[in-house]
């Protein structure tokens, strides 16, 4: 009888524990020192929640001796964005939590955003640094092959009359809605460059035909 009132209490002891809050004054240490090298340590889970099986955990990860990775675990649907891993903050005054950062187990990431497109990271607000690189491919050198056409002035300016923009670049409407991509942008006003140049080049050419012509009727009078 003593070994079941014993048993008893030792289980309602385990529920209370389980169930109630437990503040640590000092640090927490998680787990013992193994003897992997590598591999995954002891984990944090988060559970608290019925009808769902996702992991949500935070754990260290040894990929060699004294080179760690802390990771932290979004679910089970790699590649999906509907387990996210969010940073953000409650509002006291209408009680709303709002995310600042949200990064998706499809690996997306969102910052002051939680809407995503195609693009791996989307971000509402701005960005500072002090260098960009933008990879691209098919930049326009080809402007200056021979068997390039270029629009002539005059078409340039039909086109210009009729549409209030260059042809081949976007709309401030289409900009307006659907922004631009830096990349193709840097081309597109490359090649518009290049093509000014060589209607610079063009223009030269003819205006010192032309000079050269007034000096011969000019030498031509003084004889």
């Amino acid at each position: 009888m003593k070994k079941i009132y014993l048993a008893l209490i030792l289980a309602c002891s385990s529920i209370v524990v389980q169930a109630q809050s437990q503040t640590i004054n000092g640090d927490l240490s998680i787990g013992v020192e193994g003897t992997a090298l590598t591999g995954p340590g002891n984990r944090v889970y988060f559970n608290g929640a019925s009808f769902n099986g996702d992991e949500l955990s935070i754990y260290r990860f040894n990929r060699g001796a004294d080179i760690s990775d802390l990771r932290v675990n979004i679910g089970d649907n790699y590649g999906s964005g509907d387990d996210r891993f969010l940073v953000g903050s409650h509002n006291w005054q209408d009680g709303q939590y709002y995310a600042h950062m949200v990064v998706g187990a499809d690996g997306k990431v969102g910052i002051g955003t939680e809407t995503f497109g195609a693009e791996r990271l989307a971000v509402n607000g701005n960005i500072r640094a002090k260098e960009v690189k933008v990879e691209a491919t098919g930049w326009p050198d080809y402007v200056f092959q021979k068997d390039y056409k270029i629009s002539s002035l005059s078409d340039l300016d039909r086109y210009i009359k009729a549409n209030k923009h260059l042809p081949g670049i976007p709309s401030a409407q289409e900009v307006e809605k659907n922004g631009i991509e830096l990349g193709e942008m840097n081309k597109l006003l490359l090649q518009k460059i290049e093509e000014l140049t060589l209607h610079l080049i063009e223009k030269d050419k003819t205006i010192e035909g032309i000079l050269k012509r007034m000096d011969e009727m000019e030498q031509k009078i003084k004889k």
